[in-house]
């Protein structure tokens, strides 16, 4: 479970106490925005796991360009480094969007269970109070999850299109076969991170489908 820095609880902890003093007006508006809230992360999630399937679907798309270079003859060599130059330019949108989206899924997720604390505090049956706590506690506890997991996903693009780029820059400056071949263990090496990024990736596809599949609509 995520845990709160102490200046973040006090506010948590003094919103959850206006609420429970509120009148019944200001209490609708908390009510409205929970729900806001709420219909945001789901939103926010799904286009988090759309934008994560785009960026796989380049990744392919890079990798057999990528391929394709290793096979060229001098002939294509040109042709073959132009279609991966613009496949890794590509790839480079697509993972800042999944990067990005990746940010606001968490942001969102956190402030959704904040109001969903305080909407806790303001219901007075003590059944329902704890079916609440415990329907959010389980799904807090998933969305960190996937949070973490997808952060961990993050830091792992980066290198890999710094590898990507490097094959780009050295090449551009000599475009040889000899200079091809020199560039083949970078080239190898970017081949099977890509594989591995992928199968990484098809888990939290995985655990992106089950969490919208649970999460309030």
């Amino acid at each position: 479970m995520m845990i709160l820095n102490k200046p973040l609880r006090s506010l948590q902890i003094m919103a959850v106490f206006i609420l429970t003093q509120a009148s019944p007006s200001v209490r609708v508006l908390a009510e409205v925005d929970v729900f806001k809230q709420s219909a945001e992360l789901g939103s926010r999630t799904a286009k988090t796991s759309d934008d994560v399937r785009e960026y796989v679907g380049q990744l392919d798309k890079t990798e057999k360009a990528l391929f394709s270079l290793t096979q060229a003859q001098e002939k294509d060599l040109r042709k073959r480094y132009e279609s991966f130059s613009k496949e890794v330019s590509k790839l480079k949108q697509a993972q800042d969007l999944a990067t990005s989206d990746i940010d606001a899924m968490t942001s969102k997720g956190a402030a959704y269970f904040s109001s969903w604390s305080a909407s806790i505090a303001q219901i007075s049956d003590e059944q329902l109070r704890q079916a609440s706590t415990e329907r959010r506690t389980k799904l807090m506890k998933e969305h960190d999850e996937l949070a973490a997991r997808l952060h961990d996903i993050g830091t792992q693009l980066q290198p890999f299109m710094s590898n990507l780029q490097d094959i780009k820059t050295f090449l551009r400056a000599d475009l040889s076969p000899a200079n091809a071949s020199n560039a083949n263990g970078m080239i190898q090496k970017s081949q099977t991170d890509a594989r591995l990024l992928k199968e990484r990736i098809a888990v939290v596809q995985a655990m992106l489908k089950q969490f919208l599949s649970q999460a309030p609509k």
